[in-house]
């Protein structure tokens, strides 16, 4: 094996991210030595080492004593924070360079191809590019414009400008958000591969899943009697998906349907918003709060019977979030049918596939209980389409290919 590559994340959530997961599993596929680097933090990690991937996580400003209380006297006196996430990819730059410098194989520019996600993964490896001559390419992650970035932090748009004209191409999840991404970094890309946020169907883990497709009615002992409608929300418990809303709409529905909110961090039920939560519904709302590892992953979606998927229309990140939402994806493999809210990128995919329902009110327990019921009189038509919308749509393998024939020629 002699070919490397470089995953720049600093986010670093690579536990919880499948596009990262699966690129770096079928580059290492294709036999490259895969090195992500990304930054400590919370969310669940995960072992790659057995795929010949190897994660290294550097630590943030926030996490080094002296540093940290520099910005805690920065923000006590809301003087200069913009120049905080500046400082901040300056540390990551510093660490990750002094890593690469000590393992020279990763930059040898003949047999490299390095991978930039988002502002500060684009800026890392476009100082790849300038010092080792190593090409890369962009994923984007999340799209964001000029207006997310405070003060002096709009520095790293700009330079993020430059990153993206020189990669050799951009990875992100569908023409929407392309264009988009376009729009924000006034740049029309050549060359751009389109890649959902999604897991592949002959994932060997799946296999495992069948047996265990009761996670949750073990560890909420939720009767078949008492609740035979299982229905989750997977990934982010917050406002920005409707969270409030939607357990106090379940509140109002008796049929034996159980709510569950199963969470991608680990969070506590002393958590105030949390706390909100079990004060609005503590008839049918069952919290999942202890994240399984990405391995687990398939448990979570084979034990429920229908998926939500609801986005709030904060900007473009979040209405064109059809093909870059992770549990959507996890709910059409499995085939468990939908409901989601009336934004274009959920609706235009639930119409065209007939995937499930499309709810236009999340407060209204009627329209709810009446999609449910929708569902439910015809749910092998609905699980059979979503099983099918995942291998058009979804499939990371077989939408992965065209990029690695870029990358491995």
């Amino acid at each position: 094996m002699n070919k490397f590559c470089c995953i720049f994340f600093y986010e670093g959530y690579v536990g919880v991210a499948p596009t990262v997961i699966n690129l770096a599993k079928s580059l290492s596929a294709q036999k490259y030595s895969v090195t992500i680097y990304a930054t400590k933090n919370d969310y669940p990690q995960i072992d790659l080492a057995n795929d010949n991937i190897n994660i290294i996580y550097f630590l943030k400003g926030y996490d080094i004593p002296t540093i940290n209380n520099f910005y805690n006297l920065l923000y006590k006196n809301n003087i200069f924070t913009g120049v905080i996430p500046i400082i901040e990819i300056i540390i990551f730059i510093f660490q990750s360079l002094l890593y690469s410098f000590k393992n020279y194989r990763l930059i040898t520019p003949q047999k490299s191809f390095n991978i930039g996600i988002d502002t500060n993964g684009s800026i890392l490896a476009l100082i790849h590019n300038y010092i080792f001559k190593s090409k890369f390419a962009y994923l984007s992650l999340e799209i964001t414009s000029l207006s997310h970035y405070r003060k002096l932090s709009r520095l790293l748009k700009f330079i993020e400008y430059i990153a993206y004209r020189k990669a050799e191409c951009i990875i992100i999840q569908d023409k929407d958000r392309f264009t988009s991404l376009c729009k924000y970094n006034h740049y029309q890309h050549p060359n751009v591969f389109y890649l959902p946020n999604s897991s592949s169907i002959n994932d060997s883990r799946s296999s495992l899943v069948n047996q265990d497709n009761n996670y949750f009615r073990n560890i909420f002992n939720l009767s078949q009697k008492d609740f035979s409608t299982l229905i989750i929300q997977a990934g982010m418990i917050c406002d920005e998906v409707y969270s409030q809303e939607l357990a106090s709409a379940f509140s109002s529905i008796n049929n034996g349907v159980a709510l569950i909110f199963h969470e991608r961090q680990k969070k506590s039920l002393q958590d105030p918003y949390i706390k909100t939560l079990t004060e609005i519904n503590s008839a049918n709302l069952f919290l999942s709060l202890d994240p399984l590892p990405y391995e687990e992953i398939d448990k979570v979606f084979a034990s429920v019977t229908i998926g939500l998927a609801f986005y709030r229309n904060i900007d473009n990140n979040f209405s064109q979030i059809a093909k870059a939402s992770g549990k959507l994806s996890f709910y059409l493999k499995h085939g468990r049918p939908v409901l989601v809210n009336n934004i274009e990128s959920l609706s235009t995919l639930v119409e065209k596939y007939k995937i499930g329902v499309v709810i236009n009110n999340p407060s209204d327990p009627i329209e709810i209980e009446s999609a449910i019921k929708t569902i439910l009189d015809n749910y092998s038509f609905y699980s059979k389409n979503a099983k099918a919308c995942f291998a058009q749509e979804f499939d990371f393998a077989s939408q992965v290919n065209p990029l690695l024939s870029l990358i491995c020629k």
